[in-house]
């Protein structure tokens, strides 16, 4: 209930910037503004999510590709600083979704892969995770990676992260992954080094290099 009430003051708070960037995308991109797309929440239930859209409307693949011809102007915009995320303040009221929590996945991939997904039998979805945080820039990460190869290989890793953002995910270690949410936008690696000493399991050796290897860089 708490988040709930937390999201209500956000949106009334956040109301103004709403209506900047409605306009914004109804000048630059036209109708509709808001995206909608079904995903799989907390026991599997299946709900909508909420996003400002960033793309134009098109009948193309689910995956955005790096440097997407359909991305809007504004829509890069608001991906880079994740302002397309907002509208999801509207899922926490609705109950569907939290602040913190594995980023919501498609209920195609939930059923075909449903050994990477348990943790939605006693965990919401959330805006943000150490998955999102990690994988920031996914289109540019993965430019290179077929669809096979995502699901065969990056999905594991991106779910053991979401298993790892739900351990004992307490009110000090939400407000914590709040604050390193909004750090990623400012200072990337920063925030990784943050998240590798104080989240990551220092026994799992293997996996750190997984994620060293992924990103092409020696952080974890």
């Amino acid at each position: 209930m708490l988040e709930r009430i937390l999201a209500v003051i956000c949106l009334i708070v956040l109301l103004p910037i709403y209506v900047v960037i409605s306009i914004s995308i109804l000048i630059f991109s036209g109708t509709p503004i808001f995206f909608k797309h079904k995903r799989c929440g907390y026991k599997h239930m299946e709900f909508e999510m909420y996003k400002f859209r960033t793309m134009y409307f098109n009948n193309g693949p689910e995956i955005t590709k790096y440097n997407d011809d359909r991305i809007s102007g504004i829509g890069k915009i608001l991906r880079k600083y994740k302002i397309d995320e907002f509208p999801q303040l509207v899922n926490i009221i609705k109950g569907e979704m939290e602040f913190i929590g594995p980023r919501p996945e498609t209920a195609g991939v939930v059923k075909k892969y449903p050994e990477h997904f348990s943790y939605l039998k006693t965990t919401k979805p959330g805006i943000s995770d150490i998955g999102s945080m990690i994988f920031k820039d996914e289109s540019k990460i993965f430019k290179n990676i077929d669809i096979n190869k995502y699901e065969d290989e990056i999905l594991p890793v991106k779910n053991h992260l979401a298993l790892i953002t739900s351990e004992n995910l307490n009110l000090f270690k939400k407000s914590m992954l709040i604050f390193l949410s909004i750090l990623t936008i400012i200072h990337h690696k920063l925030s990784l080094r943050i998240i590798s000493k104080f989240f990551l399991p220092y026994d799992e050796i293997e996996f750190r290099e997984k994620l060293n290897y992924l990103l092409s860089e020696n952080i974890f």
